[in-house]
Formats: C-alpha cells, sequence, structure tokens
C-alpha cells in the first residue's frame, strides 16, 4: 500500500480507564493529546468501553467512588464535545475476544487507513501487547504526565 493514500490525521482510540482520569486525577487529557500532537485530531470512543464501564458499575452498585469517576468522566466527555472531534463508534466486540483484544484489532484495522493510530491506555498489559503489535500508545505517566511512545 502507498503510504502516500493514508490519511494524515491522528486517531486515538480511547480506552475506559482513560475516561476515569478527570475524576481520579484532574487531568484534561484530551486538551493535553491535542497540545502534544500535530495535524488533525479525531477522538475515537467506542460503545464496547462504554459498555465495560456501565457493566462495572452494576457489579458494584455500592462503589460511590467508581460511579462518581464514571459520571465525571462521561461529562468530563460531554462538555469537550463541542471542543474536540469526538467520535462515538457503534461497535461491540463479539463474543469470542475480550475487549482489549477488541480496541487492538481496531487500532491495527485503522492503521491501513490513517497514518497515525494511538491507544490510550493506563492498563499495562494492554500497553505491552500494543507495543507488541507495533500501535503508538498514550498513557498516564507520574500520575500527572500524558505520555506518548510512538512504535
Amino acid at each position: 500500500m502507498n503510504s502516500k493514500k493514508l490519511k494524515n490525521i491522528n486517531i486515538i482510540i480511547i480506552d475506559s480507564n482513560f475516561i476515569l482520569l478527570p475524576f481520579q486525577f484532574k487531568i484534561d487529557y484530551l486538551n493535553e493529546i491535542y497540545l502534544s500532537l500535530e495535524g488533525k485530531i479525531r477522538f475515537y470512543i467506542f460503545k464496547q468501553v462504554i459498555d465495560e464501564l456501565k457493566a462495572k458499575e452494576r457489579r458494584e452498585p455500592k462503589a460511590r467512588k467508581f460511579r462518581r469517576m464514571f459520571k465525571s468522566g462521561m461529562s468530563y466527555l460531554d462538555k469537550n464535545e463541542k471542543i474536540y472531534p469526538i467520535y462515538f463508534v457503534d461497535e461491540v466486540k463479539n463474543k469470542y475476544e475480550t475487549t482489549d483484544e477488541f480496541l487492538l484489532k481496531w487500532c491495527i484495522r485503522l492503521k491501513k487507513e490513517y497514518r497515525h493510530v494511538f491507544l490510550a491506555t493506563n492498563d499495562s498489559e494492554l500497553l505491552k501487547k500494543a507495543k507488541n503489535s507495533n500501535v503508538n500508545i498514550i498513557f498516564l505517566r507520574q500520575k500527572k504526565y500524558i505520555s506518548i511512545e510512538r512504535s
């Protein structure tokens, strides 16, 4: 495939733990990422990720802190949807794959169409899998810095 045909847009796929960052660590991650990358940016949030958070909320009905973090994270996205190009993608995993596999599959699929695809997560296992799959990663370092690593 000719690399000139790849769209020159940064695609950032957001994992569930990133959605909780604004409440957890008082981080404006959308702005941090936006300021750190050159060119056009699109944030993708899959229905699968939101469903995973909702399922956790249902499993732990007494976990008030988690519920607050989730509500705060969704409110943060709502508020910033007018500022940043956030795309809510109506896709969910099949019953044979994990959410991590689903996200990696989408990163690899989108790499065929876009020049720069990043996975934003703090899940150490998922970070390792992404690196092994040559997927660019975005993660939180020292609970306050957004770090971007290209593969």
